[in-house]
Formats: structure tokens, C-alpha cells, sequence
């Protein structure tokens, strides 16, 4: 391929030669000071609608000369025929030029000084651009000051010759992470988190971007969105008022709560549109899922996952149930089993999670694999691996646009690329932005994922509906199955206090939203990040334990150790103790077998109250001193006093029905002795 390269290369400067002028690469200046970064440019101009390529240029000069007798020149390499090529270019400019076309530039540079600049161009007019047949070419762009390069970039220039007949299939999806913002004490620990959700910020950016590409008036889509439940509750705490840690109350009336308010509202807005965006959940906090079933906290893990869709819900969603993210990109075949067993049937994968050798053809990867559990199937979605790699270059995110526009000719390439197949196979790919790119970059990028004419947007769901991939019976392994856990101590710690939380929840009523917070504090506990730093997680699992402590402490009851009867029948008083401003619910419950309760063993109580008091009528089996189990129980069962309370009751009246039976004895006996006194009377020896 490389040789083939050659050839059209040495065949395309001898055409030159012989009906143009040959162009001549100008000379390259030596630390001149000046870098170009692209404003704008066309995502892709086109033969049937609008042939002009326009470029945006800011130019910058750090140098401490004046530079003046401007000019930009485009210069374009010959198209490219395979993603191989396309790399290449990239890492070195095209090796050829086919065509240049150069526009002088009015002023000057001065030092420490910038400027914007512009060219356009009419492709259509140019001889080395195919006019039937659509393509991507490497264009090289400079900043000269006479014949001297000042300044140089490449990008990417997407020619389309005639409408594409048969675009390729795109799924999109974007995530919206939670940093833990908020310290277990309720204190703003994370500053950065105001900036990120306002205008601009890092988790704003990308919402806007989605918003102007599906709700404007020339909606586009659809796209997955993936939300972190805890950044809804983070945002809409900062929204409601918040303290810092250095005791500063910001009210909210403020710009950062009322930042944090519009956040909240232009993702309900997003969300609603549930034509151009499919939601998916996090379960609370994106716990690891491997981490949680290795830890034995498969039930934490399926109650967080049932927080985190209300809490999405709560914006007016309807997340996806069946498709998932896992956190981290971290799966195992635990995991997976999981997903499956829940529900799930399509997985949002990262570019490497699976062995795709078994599905690589002549065109790109397959974007999805069938993957069986021994609960059910599923299919996993994988991102495309060079696109994907695309995204991790910090030479091409210091230049948000033009990493945007790099991206695109990368799509354009594999769709040009890829061979169109026979119904009803259709072809397909994946792309996961990641959510640490620049926020200058969510615009240009999300525009050109809507509107590209060669790709059609859909959701992960119809992705996985609509595209066979190569080999559809191959299933690639996991790669690099998570082995990650929580610290044996902390995992059973996390499992206590779940079923005390679960204990509280039951007592309160069901207008307070205590024990919600309680879970959500429990769930914070479990997130990614404490897997490896248990320590930095403690906090949170010592606040739920002291609040559930409280309410258990705040009932439990007051009874005398020793009780004693002069009859058969007593009452036993048991006082309750202070529920504070919550009144809260249990069951007192007394248990022994030498003892009757006329009226019960338990009652249902709500104590609302200090020393409420409550009885229970017995009635003694036996006379001596005998024990009665004194139990407190949550309404959902779970005991509150373990061990329970033991109280001691001593009887000292008569057993009537022994004393019956001794009189009974006694009189029989007394008969017997009557009998043989009055013989010895009759029969005298």
C-alpha cells in the first residue's frame, strides 16, 4: 500500500509538471514564535450544495519581531484511500501536494500581538479535487511572512461529490461524571464542582452542546447520555444553599446557586427530549461493579441501581433500563452475569474491553459482540479504537476545532472505506467522547456527530438492532477482567449499616426523606475511589453509623430488672425512650414459656414522645422466678435491642390447681387412714 502511495504520488507531481506548475514546500522558519490555531472551518463542503471551504485562523505571535507581508496558503495532499494512511498524514503532513491555494493577509503581526484571518476556497474549482467521487483529503495550512513558514497545522478536508447514498450508522454517547463534591459532614469539599456546572465549565460544555444539537429548531440526533445520579443531587444541593469547609454559607440567591439551579434545568431539558436523547442511569454514585459483587454487595448494588433511575426520573427522563455503562469501564464475567440478570442487554463498552480479532474484517471493527452469561444474553457496544485514540492526543485538544474536524475525517475515511453490504446487514460504528475533553471542543464536535450527511445518528439500542457484525457467532473475551474489591472490613461494614439503614427507613414515616439521605451517604461510600482508599471513605460510613445509632438509642426502652407478683396475673410497664423531633415506629415484643400475655406479646408503637409508656398484661404459668425477653424490633423485623432485655418476674401466690390437687391428695389420704381406724376399732387385737 505503502509503494502503491508512491506511485500516485510520483504520477500525480508528473501531471502536475507537465499542466501546472509543480508546487514547491516553502522554507520553514526557525523558532519564529507565531502558532495558528483553527477558529472555524467547513466540517465538510460539497458538490450539490455548497463547494467553498472556509477557514478560520487566530495566529499568535510570541516573538519579538513585527511580521508583516502576510499570507495563508492552503496546500492539499492526495485523498486518502485507508485509516492507515490517514494516521500518517497526521503524524507528518502529506508527503505530496497536489494543489495549493494562498489569500494575502492585510497588516500585520506585532509582538505579544494576535489576529484572526480567514481564506476561502471553492473546491469545485480546483483541478486535484475529485468531482465524482467523494473524499478525504490532508490539507496543509501556513502562515508565511514572504516565502518563510511562520506557522503551520493540518487538517482534515471532507469533499463530497454527490449526496451519500448510503451513510453509515453512529451511535454517540456522552457522559456526565459526578465528582464526590460534598464531605460527609455537608460541607462543599470540591470548589471546582461550582465551576464545572457553570456556563463553560467542564460538565456544562457538553450539556450545551447536546441541547443546541436536539432541542434547537433543527434538532439532530439521537445521542445515549450517561448521568452520574449524584451529580442531579450535588447540583441541586448547590442550587438549595450550601456551607464550604471554611464555614462560608452561600445562600441561594447567589451566582453559584443560581448557576447550579440552570444546570439543573437545561439537563431536565435535555433529558425530556427523549426523541433526540436516550438517558442512562448510573446506579448511585457508579460503584464498580466488579468491586461490589466480589465484596458480597450484590444487594447494595441493586438498591443503587434503583436510586440512581429515580433520581434521573426526577428530570422528567425515562432512562433506558436495559442499556448500561459500567463505571470505569471496569466489567468481569460476574458482572456481566449481573447486567444480564437485571435486565440489561446492551452494555456501552470501552474500545478495549473485548478481543475483536474474531470480528476484524476488511472494515473497521465490529461495533458490537454478543456476549453470554449463564443468566441471559447481551451485546456490548465498543467505540471505534482509532477514533477512540484520536481523543487522547494532546497535540490535536490543544485545538479544539480542529481535533473536532480531525475526528470527523476519521468517520469520513472509514466510511469511505468500508464496503457498503448487502441488506439487511448495515454498517456501522461507535463513539464515546470522553468526558475530560476541552470544553471548547463539545461544539464543533457534537455538531459535526448530528449533521455529517454520510453518518446517521442512533441510539446504542438501535445500533445493536440494525448492525450485524462480521462474525455475528464469535464472542471476544474480556481482555483484562477486574479484579478489583473493597477491603474485607470495609465491604462488611457497608453490609451492616445497609441493613441498619433499611431498619431506620422502616421506622420513620414515609413523608421523611432521613433515611434517604442515610442510603445515599452509604452509597457514596461504595464509589470508585474508596475501592483503592478505604480510609478517605470511612467518614461517610461513621455518619450513617452515628445517625442510625441515634434513632436506635432514641428508642430504646427503660425496664426494671425484677418484677414481683402477688397474684397470678401482672402488668409489666415498659417506658420508651426520646425520639427528639421525629417520632418513630417499632415493635415491643416479650417472649417466655412460663408466662401467658392475655392481650399479646407485642404491640406497634409510635413514639412520639419521652418516656411514652407502654403495658403488657401477664399471667404467670408457675409460681417461683421465671424470665420474660424484652425485644424492640423495626417495623421491617430487625431487631433494635441485640441482645434483648431480660427482666425477671418472681410469682408468690399459690398455684390454685396445685393446691386443688395437694387438698385432693391430702382428703384421699385422710379417707384411707379413717378406714383402717375404724377396723382396728371393730377388730380389737
Amino acid at each position: 500500500m505503502r509503494l502503491v502511495r508512491r506511485v500516485l504520488g510520483v504520477l500525480a507531481a508528473t501531471l502536475l509538471a507537465v499542466g501546472a506548475v509543480v508546487v514547491v514546500p516553502p522554507a520553514q522558519a526557525q523558532g519564529s514564535g507565531v502558532t495558528l490555531q483553527l477558529l472555524e472551518q467547513s466540517p465538510w463542503s460539497s458538490a450539490y450544495r455548497r463547494s467553498t471551504l472556509n477557514i478560520d485562523l487566530l495566529a499568535t505571535n510570541a516573538g519579538s519581531d513585527l511580521l508583516d507581508g502576510l499570507r495563508v496558503q492552503v496546500s492539499f495532499g492526495p485523498h486518502i484511500q485507508s485509516r492507515g494512511d490517514y494516521a500518517s498524514v497526521l503524524a507528518s503532513g502529506p508527503v505530496d501536494i497536489v494543489a495549493s491555494e494562498s489569500k494575502p493577509v492585510r497588516g500585520d503581526l506585532p509582538p505579544g500581538g494576535n489576529r484572526t484571518m480567514s481564506i476561502a476556497i471553492d473546491l469545485a474549482a480546483v483541478a486535484a479535487i475529485d468531482q465524482s467521487d467523494s473524499q478525504t483529503y490532508p490539507a496543509l495550512v501556513q502562515l508565511l511572512a514572504g516565502d518563510t513558514v511562520l506557522a503551520s497545522l493540518t487538517t482534515s478536508v471532507i469533499y463530497l461529490a454527490r449526496r451519500p447514498l448510503a451513510p453509515m450508522l453512529a451511535t454517540t454517547w456522552l457522559q456526565l461524571p459526578a465528582p464526590i463534591a460534598f464531605g460527609a459532614d455537608g460541607a462543599l469539599v470540591d470548589t471546582g464542582f461550582q465551576a464545572a456546572i457553570a456556563p463553560g465549565g467542564g460538565l456544562r460544555a457538553p450539556l450545551d452542546a447536546l441541547a443546541d444539537a436536539t432541542v434547537g429548531p433543527h434538532p439532530h440526533g439521537p445521542f445515549d447520555l450517561v448521568i452520574d445520579p449524584l451529580l442531579v443531587t450535588q447540583a441541586r444541593d448547590l442550587a438549595d444553599g450550601y456551607r464550604t469547609t471554611d464555614g462560608t454559607e452561600v445562600t441561594s440567591d447567589q451566582v453559584p446557586a443560581r448557576q447550579a439551579g440552570a444546570f439543573v434545568r437545561q439537563l431536565s431539558t435535555v433529558v425530556s427530549n427523549q426523541v433526540g436523547v436516550e438517558t442512562v442511569a448510573d446506579p448511585y454514585a457508579s460503584p464498580l461493579l466488579p468491586a461490589m459483587l466480589a465484596s458480597g454487595l450484590a444487594t447494595e448494588l441493586a438498591a443503587e441501581r434503583v436510586a440512581g433511575a429515580t433520581v434521573v426520573s426526577s428530570l422528567g427522563a425515562a432512562p433506558a433500563g436495559d442499556v448500561a455503562r459500567p463505571s470505569d469501564g471496569q466489567l468481569s464475567d460476574e458482572a456481566l452475569a449481573w447486567l444480564a440478570g437485571v435486565g440489561t442487554t446492551v452494555v456501552l463498552a470501552d474500545a478495549d474491553t473485548v478481543d475483536r480479532t474474531a470480528t476484524q474484517g476488511y472494515s473497521a471493527p465490529a461495533p458490537t459482540v454478543p456476549v453470554t452469561t449463564p443468566v441471559g444474553g447481551l451485546t456490548m457496544v465498543l467505540p471505534d479504537p482509532d477514533t477512540q485514540a484520536l481523543f487522547e492526543r494532546s497535540d490535536l485538544l490543544g485545538d479544539p476545532v480542529r481535533a473536532a474536524q480531525i475526528v470527523l475525517g476519521e468517520l469520513a475515511v472509514i466510511w469511505k472505506e468500508a464496503p457498503v453490504p448487502s441488506l439487511p446487514t448495515i454498517r456501522g460504528l461507535a463513539i464515546a467522547p470522553p468526558p475530560t475533553l476541552p470544553t471548547a471542543m463539545w461544539s464543533p464536535l457534537i455538531e459535526r456527530l448530528s449533521e455529517a450527511p454520510f453518518l446517521t445518528p442512533v441510539t446504542a439500542r438501535q445500533l445493536v438492532a440494525d448492525v450485524s457484525p462480521d462474525n455475528p457467532n464469535a464472542e471476544g473475551p474480556l481482555t483484562t477482567p477486574s479484579l478489583a474489591a473493597f477491603d474485607p472490613a470495609y465491604a462488611g461494614e457497608i453490609d451492616r449499616l445497609g441493613r441498619d439503614v433499611e431498619a431506620f427507613g422502616s421506622m420513620l414515616g414515609p413523608e421523611s426523606d432521613q433515611a434517604t439521605d442515610l442510603r445515599r451517604r452509604l452509597f457514596i461510600a461504595t464509589a470508585a475511589p474508596y475501592v483503592t482508599d478505604p480510609a478517605s471513605g470511612q467518614p461517610w460510613l461513621t455518619s450513617v453509623g452515628e445517625a442510625t445509632r441515634r434513632a436506635f438509642d432514641a428508642v430504646m426502652p427503660t425496664v426494671s430488672s425484677e418484677f414481683t407478683f402477688t397474684s397470678r396475673e401482672g402488668t409489666i410497664p415498659v417506658v420508651m425512650g426520646d425520639p427528639g423531633a421525629t417520632p418513630l415506629r417499632v415493635t415491643v415484643e416479650l417472649q417466655s414459656s412460663q408466662f401467658a400475655f392475655p392481650d399479646g406479646d407485642s404491640q406497634s408503637v409510635l413514639v412520639e414522645r419521652p418516656g411514652q409508656i407502654v403495658t403488657f398484661r401477664v399471667v404467670a404459668n408457675a409460681s417461683g422466678q421465671n424470665p420474660i425477653l424484652v425485644w424492640v424490633r423495626a417495623p421491617n423485623g430487625q431487631a433494635i435491642t441485640d441482645p434483648p432485655i431480660t427482666v425477671v418476674v418472681r410469682t408468690t401466690t399459690v398455684n390454685h390447681i396445685a393446691l386443688l390437687v395437694t387438698l385432693g391428695a391430702g382428703l384421699g389420704l385422710l379417707a384411707l387412714y379413717s378406714r383402717r381406724w375404724f377396723r382396728r376399732r371393730k377388730n380389737p387385737a
